[in-house]
C-alpha cells in the first residue's frame, strides 16, 4: 500500500470521525451559545443560575469532543472493537490537552491496532472474549501508555503553540489565514475539505483561539448567500427552478447550512464552485483583517449581534456575497455569449 492510499484513507476514516462529531458540537455548540447569550459572560463560572446550568450541559458536552473523535476514528477503521479502547484513549488525551491532535492520534492508532490483534488466532475455547476481554484490554493498555510516556507530552506542546500562534495573528497573517479557511468551508460544501476546515475553527473554539472559528462560522452561509444574490442581479442568466433554489438557499444559508449551494454547484461546477470559494475567502479574509470575533457556535447572521464590530461583520458578509455574486454571473454570461455564437 503506498503513501497516498495510506493518506487517503485515513483523511476518509478522519472525515467519518467529524461526520458522526457535528451532532455534538451543533448541540453542546449552541447550547453554550444560548446561554452566554442570555446570561453574559458570567455564566462560565457558575452554575447557580438557570443560564449558568445550560452554559454547564453546554461545556460538558464540548469536553467530549476529543474522545468521540477518537471513537469514531477507531470505529470507522476496525468497527465496534475499536470504540472502548479509543473514547477512553481519546479522553486521557483531552485530559492531557492534546487537542485535536491527540484525538486523531489515539483514534487512528487504537483503529489499526485493533485490525492487526483480529488478524492473532486464539484458542477455539476463548474465541467468544476476544473481541469482549481481550483486543479491549490490549488496544487500551498499548495505546494509552504510548499516549502517556511517548507521545502525548509532544503533542500537547504542539497543540499549545498553535494555540498561541492563533490568538497572536493579527492583520495581514489573520485575513490569510480567514481566507484559507472560508475558501475550504466553500469548495466542496459539506465534503472532506469542508470537515477538516470545520473541524479545526471546532478545535479552535473549544481551545479559546475564536479567530480561525470566526472564520469558519461565517463562511457558512456566504456560498448560498451569494448564489441567491446572482439569481437575483441578473434572473435571466437562471431558471425558473434555479431561482426558486435561490430562495431555498438563502434560507437554509440563514440557519447556517451551507448545502443549498449544491444544485447550483451540481449543475454549473465550473463556474459556481470558484466564484463561491473566492467570494467565501473573500469575506473571511475581510473579517480577519478587521480582527472581528465572535464567542459562539452560530454561523454567519446568526451571529451578527455577537460579534466584536457588528458593522464590519457585515461589510464582511456583503462584499463575499457580492464577489460571489458577480463573478459566476459574469463567467454565466461569457458561457451563454459563446453558445449563442456557435449557435449562430
Amino acid at each position: 500500500m503506498n503513501a497516498r492510499k495510506v493518506g487517503k484513507e485515513m483523511l476518509n476514516h478522519f472525515q467519518s470521525g467529524v461526520s458522526y462529531m457535528i451532532p455534538l458540537v451543533t448541540a453542546a455548540g449552541l447550547l453554550t451559545s444560548v446561554a452566554v447569550i442570555f446570561g453574559g459572560s458570567g455564566v462560565w463560572d457558575t452554575t447557580d443560575t438557570f443560564w449558568g446550568v445550560i452554559r454547564m450541559i453546554g461545556q460538558t458536552g464540548l469536553n467530549f469532543i476529543v474522545p468521540m473523535i477518537s471513537g469514531y476514528i477507531a470505529y470507522s477503521i476496525a468497527d465496534r472493537p475499536g470504540l472502548a479502547p479509543a473514547f477512553i484513549t481519546g479522553m486521557i488525551a483531552s485530559q492531557m490537552g492534546t487537542g485535536f491532535i491527540g484525538g486523531m492520534f489515539t483514534g487512528l492508532a487504537v483503529g489499526y491496532l485493533v485490525n492487526v490483534l483480529k488478524k492473532l488466532p486464539v484458542p477455539a475455547k476463548i474465541m467468544s472474549l476476544k473481541s469482549l476481554i481481550i483486543i479491549p484490554f490490549i488496544a487500551t493498555a498499548i495505546i494509552g501508555l504510548i499516549l502517556w510516556y511517548v507521545v502525548g507530552t509532544p503533542i500537547t506542546m504542539l497543540t499549545e503553540g498553535l494555540t498561541h500562534w492563533l490568538n497572536g495573528m493579527s492583520g495581514t497573517n489573520a485575513a490569510l489565514l480567514a481566507a484559507i479557511l472560508g475558501a475550504m468551508m466553500a469548495f466542496d460544501m459539506g465534503g472532506p475539505v469542508n470537515k477538516i476546515a470545520y473541524a479545526f475553527g471546532v478545535a479552535s473554539f473549544s481551545s479559546g483561539s475564536y479567530a480561525a472559528s470566526t472564520a469558519m462560522l461565517l463562511a457558512i452561509a456566504i456560498p448560498p448567500f451569494g448564489m441567491f444574490l446572482a439569481t437575483l442581479l441578473n434572473k435571466k442568466l437562471y431558471s425558473e427552478a434555479e431561482r426558486d433554489n435561490g430562495k431555498t438557499a438563502i434560507i437554509m444559508g440563514a440557519v447556517g447550512i451551507t448545502e443549498g449551494t449544491i444544485p447550483f454547484a451540481v449543475a454549473d461546477p465550473l463556474r459556481v464552485i470558484p466564484s463561491i470559494v473566492v467570494g467565501t475567502a473573500a469575506a473571511c479574509g475581510l473579517s480577519g483583517f478587521f480582527g472581528i470575533t465572535q464567542h459562539t457556535m452560530l454561523a454567519t447572521f446568526m451571529a451578527i449581534p455577537f460579534t466584536s464590530n457588528v458593522l464590519l461583520y457585515c461589510v464582511s458578509i456583503i462584499v463575499g456575497g457580492l464577489i460571489t455574486a458577480l463573478m459566476v454571473n459574469t463567467l454565466k454570461s461569457i458561457k451563454f455569449k459563446k453558445e449563442a455564437k456557435k449557435a449562430a
